[in-house]
């Protein structure tokens, strides 16, 4: 597993970050969500566990929790959908990401919900 490699590279140098990314959806489930919702759970279940395994080798585990994403997610063609002025791009991904990374290592921020301002 690529992440459990990077979590060796990491405690030999005593540094590193992991970025899992999961979705609004490990904070609470929806109808019709079981499958999706279940994974992305099981996906801040890891992140904890790896929090506690690697704080002390000063790697911090950080979980992105996205919103509403213009993706290919459920379309059957997988084609991207169009970026929508109301859905979250990347890039709002990326800045929390990277905003997350530059705080000074004495702390650091486990998990972060970004949310669509007006998704409907």
């Amino acid at each position: 597993m690529m992440g459990q490699h990077a979590a060796e590279l990491f405690k030999k140098q005593n540094s590193g970050c992991i970025v899992n990314i999961a979705s609004t959806a490990s904070l609470k489930g929806y109808a019709k969500g079981t499958v999706y919702s279940s994974s992305k759970w099981a996906l801040r279940g890891m992140t904890q566990c790896w929090q506690a395994d690697l704080r002390p080798h000063n790697v911090p585990v950080i979980q992105v929790n996205p919103s509403e994403v213009a993706t290919a997610f459920g379309a059957e063609d997988r084609v991207e959908r169009t970026a929508a002025g109301n859905k979250l791009r990347s890039e709002e991904i990326a800045h929390a990401i990277v905003a997350a990374m530059e705080m000074d290592p004495r702390g650091f921020i486990p998990e972060l919900a970004v949310f669509a301002t007006n998704p409907w």
